[in-house]
């Protein structure tokens, strides 16, 4: 992107206006009806996912099946930009901006906490809570949901996105270029302007769900290290977000080159710098032995967790996990798709769906390997009762003991602190960049949206993070992923569908 140029920003009123108008309206009622919304929130998170949960499991099997076909299929050698299009981006930057985007704060979070969940909390495939199956397959599930069928979930998107641009030369860069490759233009009609918008309002909540996940983590930080009281919590979260606003500023003053590249740099080798420490604290040996054993029950079981909806039991598990998971990432998938396109010009459409589900999935493997089995061994040997934690006081409380349990733990809490900051303002930056781009006009692969542009939508991405701080709690993180997430399943359908189509159109017709 060395070569693209800023230009004066020209709002696409028709996508911005509406997006910004349902957001305030929303907030509103939020914040005047608090109590009466989260009754009608569960109410409907409970018809979501137990009457739609099945909608899930099917679009993350239709997006595994669809990279699948890309990686081995007849047009896996296409090349984003054309035979002599060069990438843009080493391929170290190119897999940590699409890592770090994705994960947020969300990666460490779970990485910590999430075996513990499925080993004590919510039992899957029916099994009793602390036992030796039940930690093995709560160690297996973690990686499912953090591997290749969760990554497979964006190549849908990036494929259709980088090709309607990068090849097909589309001024216009939003979710209905796939749509749009079937017949219509520019996203000229009701079915493409109802994809974008929705689109687009699954770019503003991704991030908003993320720092749901990391603001309670970050304040109990600071809290524990500088000893400040609960009752200063509020000030403490307006001081993390001026904070962040201030890291995010940098960045979009710095561009996408210098800004999000290095931003995702740092922030990739700082995570994994303190994965390997957590690792070693666990023990090498007892990681490597552990993992040994995860892979094959992984590979033993990958066909059942794929299609399993539990559908002769109470369905908790894959309700509250498996269900939720899917809906979590796929409002992540526009984000994703957009940006992501826009960074893997020169890539192969075979690379485009490898470097997503293998070297970021692979990511993700060494966060569940080294922080989870570390969260295990402390739980199994009876040093810290994480579970009790969990239940009773909370995701940000347990994380916080666990840490205590560590060497030096306010170092390793300031460590902590410091790359959630980080993830967290990675992928606000990001989103507003991706938002950016989809409300302004006539946005050709050799311009980008304002600065400007950019930074209202981080404001707006901002101000629904305080509500949802506001409202409390994983649980509204939870309801807010299913909500957003079905109507957006429904787009990754549709999404899968017309690239097919296009790619073998297009295909045809070069070889008539």
């Amino acid at each position: 992107m060395n070569s693209k140029r800023e230009r004066n920003s020209k709002l696409d009123y028709k996508r911005f206006l509406p997006t910004v108008i349902i957001i305030v309206i929303v907030l509103s009622i939020v914040v005047i009806y608090l109590e009466e919304v989260r009754l009608v929130v569960e109410h409907l998170y409970s018809i979501c996912a137990g009457t739609f949960g099945w909608i899930f499991i099917l679009a993350n099997l239709c997006a595994l099946l669809f990279s699948v076909w890309i990686i081995l299929g007849p047009y896996k050698n296409i090349r984003i930009g054309g035979l002599n299009a060069k990438p843009e981006y080493s391929t170290f930057s190119w897999i940590t901006m699409m890592f770090t985007t994705s994960c947020s704060a969300g990666l460490i979070v779970f990485g910590f906490i999430e075996p513990i969940y499925y080993a004590a909390l919510n039992i899957p495939m029916h099994g009793e809570a602390y036992t030796v199956q039940t930690y093995e397959y709560a160690q297996m599930y973690a990686h499912y949901h953090w591997g290749i069928n969760a990554w497979s979930l964006y190549v849908p998107a990036t494929i259709a996105i980088a090709y309607g641009i990068y090849n097909r030369n589309k001024n216009n860069i939003r979710m209905s270029l796939a749509y749009d490759a079937t017949g219509n233009r520019n996203g000229g009609n009701i079915g493409s302007y109802m994809i974008d918008m929705v689109s687009l309002f699954g770019v503003v909540m991704a991030p908003t769900t993320s720092m749901g996940l990391g603001m309670p983590l970050l304040t109990g930080i600071i809290q524990e290290i500088c000893g400040i009281p609960q009752q200063y919590e509020q000030i403490i979260q307006i001081s993390i977000l001026i904070l962040w606003m201030a890291v995010f500023g940098t960045s979009v003053c710095l561009g996408i080159n210098k800004g999000i590249k290095n931003l995702s740099n740092i922030n990739a080798i700082s995570a994994f710098v303190f994965m390997g420490i957590v690792g070693i604290l666990a023990g090498a040996f007892y990681i490597f032995r552990a993992e040994i054993n995860t892979v094959g029950m992984y590979i033993q079981n990958f066909v059942r967790m794929v299609t399993y909806t539990d559908p002769y039991g109470d369905g908790v598990f894959v309700q509250k996990w498996t269900i939720w998971y899917w809906a979590w990432l796929i409002v992540y998938m526009p984000l994703m798709g957009i940006f992501n396109a826009r960074i893997s010009k020169g890539r192969t459409l075979r690379q485009v769906a490898l470097g997503q589900m293998i070297w970021c999935s692979l990511g993700c493997w060494i966060a569940m390997m080294t922080l989870g089995n570390y969260s295990i061994k402390l739980q199994m040997s009876g040093n810290l009762d994480i579970a009790s934690v969990l239940e009773g006081q909370g995701q940000a409380a347990a994380i916080l003991e666990i840490l205590k349990t560590m060497p030096y733990p306010k170092i390793m809490m300031a460590a902590l602190g410091i790359i959630c900051l980080i993830f967290m303002a990675t992928t606000v930056d990001s989103s507003s960049f991706v938002a950016a781009e989809m409300t302004t006009k006539g946005n050709g692969i050799h311009t980008l949206a304002s600065r400007s542009s950019r930074v209202i939508w981080a404001v707006v991405i901002c101000a629904v993070t305080v509500v949802l701080l506001k409202v409390g709690g994983f649980d509204v993180v939870q309801v807010l992923a299913i909500l957003t997430g079905l109507p957006l399943a429904f787009v990754m359908f549709i999404v899968i569908i017309c690239t097919v189509r296009t790619l073998r159109k297009e295909s045809n017709e070069n070889t008539q």
